[in-house]
């Protein structure tokens, strides 16, 4: 469970993500866009196995005056699901109609993305012919990589059916558009006020991403232990809380009786994250309230933990640093982006009868899969 670490977390210093803001869920979150080929297609390929040009499909939306449609919806959706904002909501919630939460995020994508564009352009924004050659270039160099797969080589069209159900030019207008957009971003995030009073708004905004305790955790399995092997394990466990408030070394403690191999070899350390109030509940619960030193016996159903609070990561903590500020600068950028939805400057129409058939589950299923996996690993300590 150990080596969810800070810095693992979406946007911390150390992320090799590209960021943009967007409110792409119910308030607003942080939408993380992975371009890299391994994540860009989560579920995308399993839409549609057909060879051949894809068909775009029916108008789902017009925004401003621009049709989205159905395979671009789809396109969106798993780009809305590469969303760690998104994941946090479809995995911590009870009760939530996954399918209609994306499909709404996917609104407010599309509706984003497009209002962002025409705001980029009005703002007299455009790629030079440098930039422009480099997103092309970069398409060029992702087709020649993956257009082949074991036997199958995927030409032209087929191969942006295959990975994105987009045609080539849907797909490469996207990327475009998405360059202008992050240029205008860079702009207004440079110009950003980065005050502290600013940075405490961005840091009640973005708390879930920002907030962390630093832990070292000591854990003894109850998994298919009887009564009295389970009263043993929990006396044991006060006896080691009582022997490292007196002064006990915990990382010794640790290497003698922690049977979590993966524990054993972060040396107790982990990070406890909004993401870990599924996994480990009473864990979390424990370290959101502790104050750092104190040390507690917490007991779940599956295991004893002996968990001392190391160091919490709120705002005293990083005001003023490098990943604070950062995300005041995209803070700034996010508050740019709700004042143009909110104004009513642009158009907007959902076509209720394709919306409504729209069935995203088999996107959301892989997309949920695989981010299982990768909170997993990183709960393994293999980030």
């Amino acid at each position: 469970m150990s080596g969810y670490n800070y810095d693992n977390r979406s946007g911390g210093s150390g992320s090799n993500k590209r960021s943009i803001t967007f409110t792409a869920v119910a308030g607003a979150v942080l939408l993380i866009i992975v371009v890299l080929i391994a994540l860009s297609i989560i579920g995308c390929s399993a839409k549609n196995k057909k060879s051949g040009k894809v068909e775009t499909g029916k108008t789902v939306l017009t925004v401003d005056g621009i049709p989205v449609y159905e395979n671009q919806f789809r396109f969106f959706a798993s780009l809305v699901l590469n969303q760690e904002g998104t994941v946090y909501t479809l995995l911590l919630e009870d009760d939530i109609d996954a399918n209609a939460t994306v499909k709404n995020s996917v609104v407010n994508f599309a509706k984003e993305y497009i209002f962002r564009l025409r705001e980029s352009t009005n703002a007299g924004v455009t790629l030079t012919d440098e930039e422009r050659q480099q997103v092309l270039d970069s398409i060029k160099n992702e087709y020649e990589q993956f257009k082949t797969v074991g036997s199958e080589t995927y030409e032209g069209d087929r191969f942006y059916d295959h990975y994105y159900g987009l045609t080539e030019k849907q797909y490469t207008d996207f990327w475009l558009d998405w360059a202008v957009i992050e240029k205008y971003n860079a702009q207004q995030e440079a110009q950003a006020d980065v005050s502290e009073e600013s940075q405490k708004a961005a840091y009640a905004y973005f708390e879930k991403y920002l907030y962390g305790k630093d832990i070292k955790v000591l854990s003894m399995s109850l998994s298919g232990a009887s009564a009295d092997k389970k009263d043993m394990i929990l006396t044991l466990a006060r006896e080691i809380r009582a022997q490292i408030e007196s002064g006990a070394d915990m990382s010794a403690l640790i290497a003698k009786h922690c049977d979590d191999e993966a524990l054993k070899e972060s040396d107790g350390d982990i990070t406890v994250t909004s993401i870990m109030q599924s996994s480990f509940p009473e864990l979390y619960e424990w370290a959101t309230g502790a104050e750092d030193g104190t040390v507690e016996v917490i007991v779940s159903e599956k295991a004893v933990y002996v968990a001392k609070a190391i160091k919490t990561h709120d705002f005293e903590a990083i005001k003023n640093s490098e990943t604070m500020i950062e995300w005041t600068r995209l803070y700034a950028v996010d508050r740019s982006v709700d004042e143009t939805v909110d104004s009513g400057k642009y158009s907007f129409k959902i076509n209720d009868g394709v919306y409504n058939a729209i069935d995203l589950s088999d996107l959301i299923n892989d997309a949920l899969k695989t981010w299982r996996s990768y909170y997993a690993s990183l709960e393994a300590g293999n980030p």
